[in-house]
């Protein structure tokens, strides 16, 4: 049996770790409440997006995003195969998508049937439209415009 001072070292002792369990379940829960989000956060070119001719999707690769083609005609494919060799499925045509501005972004372009990289600039005029340029030798621009595949 425990005497009454023991008793009462142990209703201490259980009120203490009681109060002490709260404190830390209250300070992890401000501390996830807290804390920034995740500098990964999904950007809004994320996700796929065609241009009639092919689709691509858009997602993050390394520390900044790539477009790698899905999917392509027949004609796309042909083209690229007798300009580069390159099979245009999985290839990723879009490369170090990085922000720029306000719904702008800047990106290297490869176009798979010269076989040449162009500076490219990404537009997004709205959640489901993009106006992608591409240019070589800064005057030599072509530019497409995508949309969102749902």
């Amino acid at each position: 049996m425990h005497t009454q001072a023991e008793c009462a070292i142990l209703a201490a002792k259980s009120v203490y770790m009681g109060e002490m369990k709260r404190f830390f379940i209250g300070l992890a829960a401000a501390v996830v409440t807290l804390a920034p989000a995740h500098a990964s956060a999904k950007s809004s070119l994320e996700g796929r997006w065609r241009n009639g001719k092919m689709e691509i999707v858009i997602a993050p690769c390394g520390g900044a995003l790539c477009g790698t083609v899905v999917k392509a005609s027949a004609k796309q494919q042909a083209k690229a195969e007798r300009g580069t060799g390159t099979d245009l499925i999985g290839a990723r045509l879009i490369t170090n998508i990085r922000k720029s501005g306000a719904n702008v972004y800047r990106a290297n372009v490869y176009l798979a049937d010269r076989g040449m990289n162009a500076s490219g600039t990404i537009r997004q005029s709205g959640p489901d439209r993009l106006k992608v340029r591409g240019c070589v030798l800064a005057f030599l621009c072509k530019s497409t415009n995508w949309d969102r595949v749902n």
